[in-house]
């Protein structure tokens, strides 16, 4: 009963709408929830498994997957001759069998251990296959290649087809007879080929008779010299069945001895797709595989329920909201009942009906709704009374129908079971409902079940006040628009607050009055606390939701700058081991120029020729290697007058391609300018720096920072092209192409991840929605790619 109130059907109805075939079906209507946590973990990762490979790899090739549980009973028995489409059917199985198993193969066994498992021992049929695709059509016609016998026969009676034709040919074409021909044309009776001839003229052409028309106008004659041919043509038409029908035989005794590996075949095949549709719901819903215990711990992180979700999806109207508000709760912990108050339409029911769907999912191996760390335990039972139903059958009224719910419930329930409640005591005297609802949730509370229950009853809320395992809550109610939040305050006590409600519809206010001195003081002040405990708890949260916000934004750009000083250490460190490697080989070859001069003098016995020609050498040398390490420059005057520099400012070192920290100025020493450069500090000259960044540039970022920044203005394009790359190296790959993007300078960037299935373009939106750098992004225009590709706007 508790299934079909918490609408567990209707979520396998969206389950089997990813399946493609009976067999999926099938076990999607076989599924229930488990009480078994290791049956229930193998499910949850292996649709975790399943998930990523569908997300990375575009999942398995299952289609054209089939029933054919009855054709191999049949076949399980020697002797059967199964039909062509019977035999197709069993090789388009094979077929998928075959195409899975070389995916499978792919799989890497770290990341998909347990689909690895269940794929390993999938069976292939090669011999099945060779001898289907050598012997049959697609469409079903039986190929000659399929015997030597059967391409001999139908050679032969092509041969025969022939030769009537030609005969019978020459007869219509003859000019005997012309008047004794009905019309122009070959056709057959009784599987035999005969002219149309004129009744009247059937005397004219010797042969057999094979019937007439309708009218008795046209009799059509055999003529005697095809009867032989005829004969012929039929014997090798009833040879030709007989070799079919032997051919038919040969395929259903390779079949029958494959009965059992198909058959397990068919049951892995199943399962894959019955994974495959989970995951696929997975993704439809944004789901997560949630985290299982046996502590009798609840914990819903941001959970939505999954019926709502898809007909926000399918259905979007104007009277719809935009998105589904969800639902944070948990308990188990330091309280195992929770009494939820608050105004109609506040969505206390959706509450109970979210809870109790997910944990029937996550206990059915299904991922659930909600955000990364939700908690389920196990529970034995689940149990819910929701709604207003009265059993006409058994003439219970509302009230009555309730109770009768309830018992069973009293009678089964133990710290292992989950109750939801909506409107306990409802139906009834308020004072008597009260009562016994307070008696039920006590001895629920006592008994250790986790119960959620909804209440309009002011006296519950002290009740569960008084109780340290009982805990309040409400739904959050916007005052200024009199409309629900549909957010879930735990700890918070609702009110229903029909009195100021009717003072903002227009009640008079000598009525308001009036209700206000029936209903006492004293409950006019609970209530009017209960609205400022709401209101105060609703300020805590935005602060504390601000403040979580600026605690992650900030530890996410001290992640950010961190990796970039890593960075910028490292290719410092580069650039010094290359301009070390540089220095190391210009003196190389300054020694061995010196030593070559040295033994050519010795050689040449100094005479002054050969001194003058060593030292001109030297000198060329000399010439060369300023000539390599210098380009044309503004003269120092030049340069000078163009810009000035003082200590602080950050300038960029010509030569060594990065920025640093100007020490010190003095225009007394010919290279005026002190730069400290990571740990070296150098003395320069203008011609050797560039001008200095901006002012604000200079503030907000260091040198290390601005070289880097430089480096990526010249190396960064404004596109990334990701066509063919699976999901996680491609979003690896935006993630450092955006940090480089932003370093650049760049605004506004496109990505390029083509149409596809779409899987590529939707895990992208989802990494660029949480990330910090990203302000807006969009499908681009049709003109630039559309929905093949995504345009990104960076922060400033």
């Amino acid at each position: 009963m508790s299934h079909i109130v918490l609408e567990y059907d209707k979520l396998k109805g969206l389950l089997k709408q990813h399946t493609l075939s009976d067999l999926g079906s099938a076990l999607v209507d076989q599924l229930q929830p488990s009480h078994q946590i290791d049956d229930i973990q193998y499910q949850q990762r292996l649709c975790s498994e399943v998930k990523n490979h569908y997300l990375t790899s575009n999942g398995f090739s299952l289609r054209g997957i089939q029933d054919i549980t009855a054709i191999l009973e049949n076949a399980s028995r020697l002797g059967p001759v199964l039909h062509i489409d019977q035999l197709l059917r069993i090789a388009r199985l094979a077929e998928v069998a075959k195409k899975v198993k070389a995916q499978t193969r792919k799989l890497e066994v770290n990341d998909h251990p347990i689909l690895t498992d269940l794929t390993q021992d999938l069976p292939t049929f090669p011999e099945l296959l060779n001898e289907t695709d050598r012997c049959l059509t697609p469409e079903g016609d039986v190929l000659d290649s399929a015997s030597p016998t059967l391409k001999s026969i139908r050679r032969r009676q092509a041969n025969l087809y022939e030769s009537i034709h030609n005969h019978l040919s020459s007869i219509l074409k003859s000019p005997n007879y012309q008047k004794s021909i009905q019309e122009n044309i070959i056709t057959s009776r009784n599987n035999r080929f005969v002219i149309p001839i004129k009744q009247e003229h059937k005397s004219n052409l010797n042969g057999i008779v094979h019937g007439q028309s309708a009218s008795g106008a046209t009799v059509f004659v055999e003529p005697l010299e095809v009867i032989e041919k005829n004969n012929q043509l039929l014997q090798l038409t009833d040879a030709e069945q007989e070799e079919i029908r032997r051919i038919l035989r040969a395929l259903s005794e390779i079949v029958h001895e494959n009965v059992f590996g198909l058959t397990v075949a068919q049951q892995v095949l199943a399962d894959l797709e019955f994974q495959t549709a989970k995951a696929k719901l997975s993704q439809q819903l944004n789901a997560v595989e949630p985290v299982l215990n046996t502590e009798g711990y609840l914990e819903l992180i941001e959970a939505r329920h999954p019926l709502l979700e898809i007909n926000l999806q399918e259905n979007p109207t104007n009277d719809t909201p935009k998105e589904i508000i969800p639902t944070n709760i948990h308990i188990g912990d330091e309280f195992n009942t929770i009494v939820i108050t608050g105004p109609n339409t506040g969505g206390k029911t959706v509450v109970l009906k979210t809870v109790g769907l997910l944990a029937l999912m996550a206990q059915s191996g299904l991922h659930i709704p909600a955000q990364a760390g939700s908690q389920l335990p196990i529970f034995e039972q689940i149990f819910a009374d929701i709604g207003d139903e009265q059993s006409i059958e058994q003439n219970l009224s509302t009230f009555s129908s309730h109770i009768t719910k309830i018992v069973a419930i009293l009678n089964a329930a133990n710290e292992n079971t989950l109750v939801m409640l909506d409107e306990i005591g409802a139906g009834t005297d308020p004072t008597e409902g009260t009562a016994l609802g307070m008696a039920i949730i006590d001895h629920l509370s006592r008994v250790g079940a986790k119960t959620i229950t909804t209440t309009h009853y002011s006296a519950l809320k002290a009740f569960a006040h008084d109780h340290e395992e009982m805990t309040n809550a409400s739904m959050e109610f916007d005052w200024e628009t009199l409309s629900p939040t549909y957010r879930l305050q735990l700890g918070v006590p609702g009110s229903s607050n029909a009195i100021k409600i009717a003072k903002r519809l227009g009640i008079p206010t000598q009525v308001l009055d009036a209700a206000n001195a029936k209903i006492g003081q004293q409950s006019v002040a609970v209530e009017n606390l209960i609205v400022g405990m709401q209101e105060s708890q609703r300020q805590l949260d935005r602060q504390q939701q601000l403040v979580e916000q600026r605690i992650r934004s900030a530890e996410a750009t001290k992640t950010k700058y961190e990796r970039l000083i890593s960075k910028f250490e490292a290719e410092s460190q580069e650039l010094q081991q290359a301009a070390e490697k540089e220095a190391a080989e210009i003196l190389k070859q300054a020694r061995r120029l010196v030593e070559n001069t040295i033994f050519q003098i010795r050689q040449k016995e100094a005479s002054k020729e050969g001194v003058r020609s060593a030292f001109t050498a030297i000198e060329q040398a000399q010439e060369e290697l300023k000539r390599k390490r210098s380009t044309p420059q503004k003269t120092e005057g030049q340069l000078h007058t163009a810009f000035s520099v003082r200590p602080g400012d950050k300038v960029l070192v010509k030569d060594l391609d990065q920025f640093g920290e100007v020490l010190s100025v003095s225009e007394r020493r010919k290279k005026p300018i002190r730069v400290q450069v990571g740990t070296m500090q150098l003395s320069l000259s203008y011609h050797d720096i560039s001008q200095p960044a901006p002012e604000a540039q200079q503030k907000m970022a260091s040198a290390s920072v601005l070289t880097l920044q430089h480096r990526k203005t010249s190396s960064v394009s404004s596109e990334l092209n990701l066509i063919g790359q699976k999901v996680d190296p491609a979003l690896e790959t935006v993630d450092k192409y955006l940090d480089d993007a932003y370093l650049a300078g760049l605004l506004e960037i496109r990505l390029i991840h083509g149409k596809g299935t779409g899987a590529l373009g939707s895990a992208i939106h989802d990494f660029l929605r949480a990330h910090l750098l990203v302000t807006h992004f969009s499908f681009a225009t049709a003109n630039q790619g559309g929905s093949g590709a995504t345009q990104v706007k960076l922060k400033e």
